[in-house]
C-alpha cells in the first residue's frame, strides 16, 4: 500500500434486494455495517430458505472481526446453526444457504479485505476498468467448466446448472474458501446472489459498475436490470467502494468517520447522508446507521384475526387444489429433448405449462450431432410418451441404430 500512504482509506456502500418477478418471497439476506458485508441466498422450501439465510447472516454479524480466524469460525458456526436447526425442526429439513462475506481484517500491521465463500453467491472486484470474479462457484456445472469438460455456452443450459456442491447447513461440517486482498483506492467490490448473475453477463455488470453512480444507486440499477431481463429469482446486490480521504491538518478536528484511526492504512468508515430505504426494500447504510431488514421469520411476529385467518385458509386450500391439478397434468408423461447437444428424457409436458417446467429424468451419452438426419427427425417428432419405459425403449432403439451405423452394418 506504499502508493496510498498519503491518504486514509474510507469505505462507502449501498445495497438492494428484490424477490424478482417469479418467486413468491425473498429468500436472500444481506448485511452491511462497520467493515462487514454479507450476502446469503437461501434454499429449501417456501420458509426454509429464508430461515437458513437469515440464521447464517445473523451468526456472522455476531462474530468478532479482528482476525481472519475469527471470521472463519463465524462461518463455521453459521453452518452448525443452520444444520442443527434443520434437524431440530422437521418443517425446515433440507434447508441450506450460500454465504459470501467481505470484511476488513487485521493482517499483521495492516488491514486487508478478507473474502470468505460457500456456495454460488459471488464477490466481484472492479479494478482499473476490469471486472474480476474473486470467488469460485461451488456448483456441479462450475466444476465441469473448471475441468474443461464443457464450455460456458453449454453450462448456461445444463440441466444441473443450479446444483450446488457446497452450501451452509447441508452437512455438519463445511469447507470454506478464503482470499486476502489489499484495499486499493478506486476499487469497487460487489457481493451478489445468483439471481443477478443468472440474468446479467459480466459485460452488463461491468457497464453498471463503471457508470459513476454511488454504491446505492448502482445496486438498485443492477437489481432493476435483473428484473427487466426476467427476474426469475431473488436478486441481491451489495456494493462497497474504496475511497481516498486526505489527511486532516493539525487545525482540523477529527471527523466522526476518522475516530480511532491511527495511521494512513487504517480504513475509516463513511456514513452517507440520509440512508432511507426505497419501496423495493433497498438500503444504504453507513458507520453509525442501522441496516434496514425485511420482514422475515426471524424478525416479525404478525398478529392475524380469526376472520382473516379463515379467509386466508379457504384461499390457500382452493389455490392448492388448483395448483395441484395443474401440476399433475403438467408433470404427467415424458418426452425427448436436446440439452447441450445431448438427447435427454424430460419429465412433463414439452415446453412446460404455466410455471411448471419439465425436469430432467435421464441424461444420455447420445449426441444429436452424431445422429443421421432421419434419427434427428425421430427425436424432434417423438411426441408425448405416457410412461418412462416407453421413452427408455425409444432411447434404446436409438442407441442401437447409432451403434449399427458406427459398425457399418
Amino acid at each position: 500500500m506504499s502508493d496510498q500512504r498519503s491518504h486514509r482509506l474510507r469505505l462507502s456502500w449501498g445495497g438492494a434486494t428484490d424477490q424478482g418477478r417469479v418467486r413468491a418471497n425473498n429468500q436472500d439476506a444481506m448485511y452491511a455495517d462497520w467493515g462487514l458485508f454479507v450476502v446469503a441466498d437461501g434454499m429449501g422450501g417456501h420458509q426454509g430458505g429464508e430461515v437458513a439465510a437469515n440464521l447464517a447472516v445473523r451468526a456472522v454479524t455476531k462474530a468478532e472481526r479482528s482476525s481472519t480466524n475469527e471470521l472463519r469460525d463465524a462461518v463455521a458456526e453459521a453452518n452448525r446453526l443452520v444444520h442443527d436447526t434443520a434437524i431440530d425442526q422437521p418443517e425446515l429439513h433440507g434447508m441450506g444457504t450460500t454465504l459470501t462475506v467481505l470484511a476488513i481484517s487485521q493482517q499483521g500491521d495492516e488491514n486487508q479485505f478478507v473474502v470468505l465463500n460457500v456456495g454460488d453467491s459471488r464477490v466481484y472486484r472492479y479494478h482499473a476498468d476490469q471486472l474480476e470474479q474473486i470467488t469460485d462457484d461451488h456448483s456441479y456445472v462450475a466444476e465441469l467448466v473448471r475441468r474443461g469438460e464443457i464450455d460456458d455456452e453449454a453450462a448456461a443450459v445444463h440441466p444441473y446448472r443450479n446444483m450446488l456442491t457446497r452450501a451452509i447447513g447441508v452437512n455438519a461440517d463445511v469447507e470454506i474458501d478464503e482470499w486476502s486482498l489489499e484495499p486499493v483506492i478506486g476499487d469497487r467490490y460487489m457481493l451478489c446472489s445468483d439471481g443477478l448473475t443468472n440474468e446479467l453477463d459480466d459485460s452488463e455488470i461491468a457497464q453498471q459498475l463503471a457508470n459513476g453512480e454511488d454504491a446505492g444507486a448502482t445496486a438498485k440499477a443492477l437489481v432493476a436490470l435483473a428484473n427487466e431481463h426476467g427476474g426469475r429469482d431473488n436478486s441481491t446486490v451489495l456494493i462497497v467502494d474504496v475511497q481516498a480521504e486526505p489527511h486532516p491538518t493539525d487545525d482540523d478536528p477529527p471527523s466522526a468517520a476518522e475516530d480511532d484511526v491511527e495511521d494512513s492504512s487504517q480504513p475509516a468508515i463513511q456514513a452517507p447522508a440520509s440512508p432511507e430505504p426505497s419501496s423495493a426494500e433497498t438500503f444504504q447504510v453507513g458507520a453509525r446507521t442501522s441496516t434496514v431488514k425485511q420482514r422475515s421469520w426471524l424478525y416479525d411476529q404478525v398478529g392475524i384475526s380469526l376472520g382473516t385467518a379463515l379467509i386466508a385458509l379457504v384461499l390457500v386450500v382452493t389455490s392448492a387444489v388448483m395448483v395441484t391439478t395443474i401440476g399433475w397434468y403438467a408433470r404427467s408423461g415424458y418426452h425427448l429433448d436436446v440439452v447441450a447437444n445431448h438427447v435427454v428424457i424430460q419429465k412433463g409436458r414439452a415446453g412446460g405449462l404455466l410455471w411448471f417446467e419439465p425436469t430432467l429424468e435421464e441424461w444420455t451419452e447420445i449426441q444429436i450431432s452424431e445422429l443421421a438426419d432421419t434419427d434427428r427427425s425421430r427425436v424432434t417428432n417423438s411426441g408425448h410418451m405416457s410412461t418412462l419405459s416407453e421413452a427408455q425403449s425409444f432411447i434404446a432403439n436409438l442407441r442401437g441404430r447409432l451403434t449399427n451405423a458406427g459398425d457399418g452394418s
